[in-house]
């Protein structure tokens, strides 16, 4: 009795034979066993990506996945891809769509290399986004100021102040006319 866990030690204590014992602690721990089960199985079915990185859903993922066989029940590869896909959300969308029309299974690895090289694609793309040519903004002049428009006929330019400006002609050698 030394050996066994004090968590136990009553049941083993009071049992007349180890099948009793064994029957008795399957009875008090399979029940918890199957509700582990439910409880990561339940974790896995509501894990998305959200606002998170690929690699950090990934990991979620991974790790509630890799309990289950602990807890006798394993998740398969396309069970878990089918998963992975499903909590990507829109953002993702075209790459779920290219991986669920493959002919051939993919493998949880490889869907993680693609997932992140399409997260790189998308943030170059939103860089170039924030990277678009400067514009310009019409604001609202004072109210103690008008706007200056100019007129051209000719070389002769006449502002809506009346003032005239007369430009020059230059002649093939530079010189003004």
């Amino acid at each position: 009795m030394a050996s066994v866990d004090p968590t136990i030690a009553s049941t083993v204590a009071a049992a007349d034979s180890s099948k009793t014992v064994w029957d008795a602690l399957h009875t008090t721990y399979a029940n918890r066993s199957q509700t582990r089960v439910f409880n990561l199985r339940d974790q896995l079915a509501r894990v998305t990506k959200d606002t998170h990185s690929i690699t950090e859903y990934l990991y979620t993922i991974g790790s509630l996945s890799d309990k289950l066989p602990t807890v006798g029940a394993p998740v398969s590869n396309p069970e878990l891809i089918v998963k992975i896909l499903n909590g990507l959300g829109p953002e993702l969308r075209e790459i779920s769509a290219a991986i669920r029309a493959r002919d051939t299974t993919i493998t949880y690895e490889e869907l993680f290399e693609k997932l992140l090289d399409h997260e790189l694609f998308l943030r170059h793309e939103d860089a170039k986004k924030l990277s678009s040519p400067i514009t310009a903004a019409r604001l609202p002049l004072p109210p103690n100021l008008t706007p200056i428009i100019a007129t051209t006929v000719g070389r002769t330019t006449t502002l809506s102040n009346g003032t005239r400006i007369h430009a020059p002609s230059l002649n093939n050698s530079g010189s003004q006319t």
